[in-house]
């Protein structure tokens, strides 16, 4: 529609000029009527890239939303099945306990009070009991529990939650978020937009533009050609930085979140793990205080990645987890080579990156078996590989690369980095 205005718009143009220029020669006539269509041709052309730049962007960061929302909705689980398994088997463990101190203790009468009070502290309802305090810590209904609070963070649909925050600031429909801006910045019908400005420069009948001054007759072909090309040179330039500007808000959002939420699951399963180990340590005490001996239970373990990386001997958390790959292990390199102190960059033309630290520089290219260490070629395992917008390579690369010193432990699926 916007289109069918302007062009109706340049026919009216070129008819004012050709009633009011019949003394112009032939030569003019077609040059004024040559200008307004490149001029319409160039902003069409700036629209239509700026318009398709901002789809690509909301695609890419709604699939960046989408895929980590997914992902912590899955480990949510994981940890309410591990939580609910636990409780079961520390339930039955206890259960099996108690039976067998009664049936030694309980013909006694002066061990009642004793058994009644160790049933109490091993059952999971009893309110203010040891293994209740464990239970409550755990069960994701109870209202200000961890695992509750973890929850709660990482539902969208929880007003003031970190997902709630993230998913908002990518909506381009919610007032004020930094996608709504981005949208309205590229829109031509929004009052005050940059592209509604260019718009509006563009366009003969905007009463001050400057092709409405070429129309009048106040700008001669040559001033007019000269101002709407300055006009629009600034323009493309200043949408792309404003573009650059928001979507670096935008990554930096995405990236908080995924540190604060990830952060917070690991905060909560330490917490509960502790609240785990302080229960037991209250139900051994005291059955060794009433029945002479503690009681010794399983440990949990919890972990969301099949398989871990240690760096220098602190478990590291990535947004892509390591993955395995024709019986080799993959790993995040940016995330990795980052955290040993290289400077990563990528080219997404020539689908290369190139890691910088020190006098030592690696470069290899996605989909080849081949690496480079300071021009030299150095063979990879397998081909390196995207997975989720990650850079994936083989682990011994690591080692091959910076020098650090990468051991495997198949039986725990846990890779250490120690770098000298």
């Amino acid at each position: 529609m916007r289109k069918q205005t302007l062009k109706v718009q340049l026919t009216i143009l070129l008819a004012f000029i050709l009633i009011a220029s019949f003394a112009l020669p032939g030569g003019k006539l077609e040059a004024a009527s040559t200008f307004m269509g490149e001029v319409e041709e160039k902003y069409e052309a700036l629209e239509a890239k700026f318009t398709e730049q901002y789809k690509t962007d909301l695609k890419s960061e709604t699939n960046y939303y989408e895929q980590f929302l997914q992902k912590i909705s899955s480990e949510q689980k994981k940890l309410e099945q591990w939580l609910d398994e636990d409780l079961e088997y520390l339930a039955d463990l206890l259960k099996e306990d108690y039976k067998k101190l009664e049936a030694q203790f309980g013909s006694d009468r002066s061990y009642n009070s004793k058994l009644s009070r160790y049933k109490n502290q091993i059952n999971e309802s009893y309110s203010t009991g040891s293994l209740w305090k464990y239970a409550k810590e755990s069960d994701k209904s109870y209202s200000t529990s961890l695992h509750w609070k973890f929850n709660t963070q990482i539902n969208p649909s929880y007003s003031t939650s970190l997902m709630w925050k993230y998913k908002n600031e990518i909506n381009p429909s919610y007032s004020t978020s930094t996608m709504w801006k981005y949208a309205n910045m590229v829109n031509p019908s929004y009052s005050t937009s940059l592209m509604w400005e260019l718009h509006n420069e563009s366009n003969p009948n905007y009463s001050t533009s400057t092709m409405w001054k070429y129309k009048i007759g106040n700008l001669s072909l040559e001033e007019a050609k000269k101002d709407i090309e300055s006009i629009l040179k600034t323009g493309e330039e200043d949408l792309q930085a404003e573009r650059d500007s928001l979507m670096n808000t935008i990554q930096k959002t995405r990236e908080n979140t995924i540190n604060d939420v990830v952060k917070l699951r690991d905060e909560t399963v330490r917490s509960i793990l502790k609240q785990r180990t302080d229960s037991l340590e209250e139900i051994s005490d005291l059955r060794e205080q009433y029945f002479g001996a503690g009681i010794k239970a399983n440990a949990l373990v919890i972990s969301f990645d099949s398989i871990k990386v240690v760096i220098d001997g602190e478990l590291q958390q990535f947004e892509q987890s390591p993955i395995v790959v024709k019986g080799n292990t993959l790993v995040p390199m940016r995330a990795i080579f980052e955290r040993l102190g290289a400077k990563v960059e990528w080219n997404q033309i020539q689908r290369t990156v190139k890691a910088t630290k020190g006098d030592t520089t690696i470069g290899l290219t996605i989909g080849s078996s081949t690496a480079t260490k300071n021009g030299q070629s150095v063979k990879l395992d397998v081909p390196a590989q995207t997975k989720n917008g990650h850079t994936m390579v083989p682990l011994r690369f690591i080692s091959e690369a910076l020098g650090a010193n990468v051991q495997w432990n198949g039986k725990t699926s846990t890779v250490t980095i120690t770098t000298s």
